[in-house]
């Protein structure tokens, strides 16, 4: 079991090993969560690396927190923003980050459905994303795919909690406008599955 404040804390007072842990254990899903804003590897590979340096040259001043997950995202995500020039003067929904192209899929392993039918709904969910502002592809994500709570969405996304109500309403409200209902109750069953 990875307990998370007992690591977290151990690494800030210097131990390595704890360190290491945190690397192994949010490395991988860090590096997936950038590629939602490019498909360069080799930028997303720098980002995470600025990220751990920094961490560990910091780690005198580091606070505790309640949740490393989303320590980690929202560092993550700032790093990452800067480093491809999207950094927000202003936040709120006309940001530069509008202008990012943030992406994901259903995933592969849906064997409920039928192959045919499942690529139907891939290619409809396809049409509806394009149709979604960026933030509004990220919120998805972050709300049903890494299991993210409003207030910690809310932080890692620079914006309220009221906000981030209203930007998630606003992305399915703009799923079911863009999917038949029979595929836009699936892909909500989909989504609540991997909250199960």
């Amino acid at each position: 079991m990875f307990d998370e404040k007992n690591i977290w804390d151990t690494f800030r007072y210097g131990d390595e090993s704890s360190f290491k842990l945190i690397f192994e254990q949010f490395y991988t899903p860090l590096f997936n969560y950038g590629h939602k804003f490019t498909v360069d590897d080799h930028i997303i590979e720098d980002a995470l690396q600025d990220l751990f340096v920094k961490l560990w040259k910091n780690k005198d001043s580091i606070r505790e927190t309640s949740s490393v997950k989303n320590y980690l995202y929202k560092a993550f995500r700032r790093v990452l923003l800067r480093k491809l020039s999207y950094a927000p003067q202003v936040v709120g929904f006309s940001s530069p980050e509008d202008k990012l192209d943030f992406n994901f899929q259903l995933g592969h392993d849906h064997t409920l459905i039928s192959q045919e039918r499942l690529q139907q709904i891939r290619q409809s969910l396809s049409d509806a994303l394009k149709k979604m502002t960026p933030r509004q592809r990220e919120i998805i994500h972050l709300r049903y795919y890494e299991e993210m709570e409003y207030e910690e969405i809310a932080d890692i996304m620079q914006l309220s909690v009221s906000s981030t109500y209203k930007l998630l309403y606003r992305a399915i409200e703009t799923l079911r406008n863009n999917l038949s209902n029979t595929d836009f109750l699936l892909l909500l069953s989909l989504l609540s599955l991997k909250k199960v």
